[in-house]
C-alpha cells in the first residue's frame, strides 16, 4: 500500500471527487479525515471506508471558507492521529450566471469557498507541515475554466484561475520545506453538480461530448489515479504543477 501510515485530510469529501479521492487514498492505506458542511454525506463516506478497508476515519462538520473552522479542522485532526501527510482540497461550489447580472454577494459567495478555502486550508495545513519538518503533499482542484472561457462562468472561473496561481505560488513558495503543492484541473466529470447543470439544461451532453476526444464524459474514479501520484514519493520531485485530466477537451483544437 502507498500511502501506509499516511494522514490524508480531504475537503468536500462527502461526494463527488472528494468522495472518490477519499475512497482512493484509504484503500491505499491511508488514515482519512473527512470534511464537508454536510455530515450525513459523511457519514455515508466513512461506512463505505470502514467496511471496506482497514483505514481509520475522523469526520468533521466543518465549512472551509471559515478561517476558525478550518484551524479546527487541523486541530482535530493533529489530535487525532498526530500529524497531516497529505490535503486534498476537493471543497467548491460553482457558479453560472450572466456576468452582467451576477450579484456581488453570489460573487463573493464562489470565490469564498473556491479561493478563500482552498487557501485557508494551505495555509493552516502547511502551516502545521512547516513546523513539523518532514514534508508534506497538497493537492488542490482547479478546472478547464481556469485555461479556457466558458460563458457565464466569471465567479467560477476566477475562483478556479485563481487556485492555479495560488498553487503554482505555493509550491514555489514550499518547495525548501518538502511540500509539493500541485493541482488538478478535471474537465467534465460527471458529478452531482454537472449531473444537476445537465438537467436545467445548462450543460448539453452530446455538445461536450463532441468536444472531449475520449469520447465520454469523466467519472470521479478517473481522478483517483493522478490524486494518488500527486499525493506518494512518485511526485517528490513534481511541485507548482497544473495536471489536466479531462480526456483531452483543452489540447483539443478541433471542435
Amino acid at each position: 500500500m502507498r500511502l501506509q501510515g499516511k494522514v490524508a485530510v480531504v475537503t468536500g469529501s462527502g461526494r463527488g471527487i472528494g468522495g472518490a479521492m477519499a475512497r482512493g487514498f484509504a484503500r491505499e492505506g491511508a488514515h482519512i479525515v473527512l470534511i464537508s458542511r454536510t455530515l450525513s454525506q459523511l457519514k455515508e463516506q466513512e461506512a463505505w471506508i470502514r467496511g471496506n478497508t482497514t483505514s481509520s476515519v475522523l469526520t468533521i462538520e466543518a465549512d472551509v471558507g471559515s478561517e476558525s473552522d478550518v484551524q479546527r479542522i487541523v486541530d482535530e485532526s493533529v489530535k487525532a492521529f498526530g500529524k497531516i501527510d497529505i490535503l486534498a482540497n476537493c471543497a467548491g461550489i460553482t457558479m453560472v450566471s450572466p456576468s452582467e447580472s451576477l450579484s456581488l454577494e453570489n460573487w463573493h459567495k464562489c470565490l469564498r469557498i473556491n479561493l478563500d478555502g482552498t487557501f485557508l486550508c494551505c495555509q493552516k495545513v502547511g502551516a502545521h507541515m512547516i513546523e513539523r519538518g518532514e514534508g508534506g503533499k497538497m493537492i488542490n482542484i482547479t478546472s478547464i475554466v481556469a485555461h479556457a472561457a466558458i460563458p457565464e462562468r466569471a465567479a467560477y472561473a476566477a475562483s478556479k484561475g485563481g487556485v492555479m496561481q495560488l498553487t503554482q505560488n505555493l509550491g514555489v513558495e514550499w518547495a525548501k520545506h518538502n511540500i509539493q503543492v500541485n493541482a488538478i484541473s478535471p474537465g467534465f466529470i460527471r458529478t452531482e453538480i454537472v449531473q444537476d447543470l445537465i438537467s436545467k439544461g445548462v450543460h448539453k451532453p452530446e455538445r461536450m461530448i463532441a468536444r472531449i476526444p475520449a469520447g465520454r464524459l469523466g467519472e470521479v474514479e478517473d481522478l483517483v489515479g493522478p490524486a494518488l501520484f500527486l499525493a506518494t514519493a512518485d511526485s517528490n520531485y513534481v511541485t507548482g504543477t497544473i495536471l489536466k485530466v479531462d480526456g483531452g477537451w483543452l489540447a483539443n483544437g478541433y471542435v
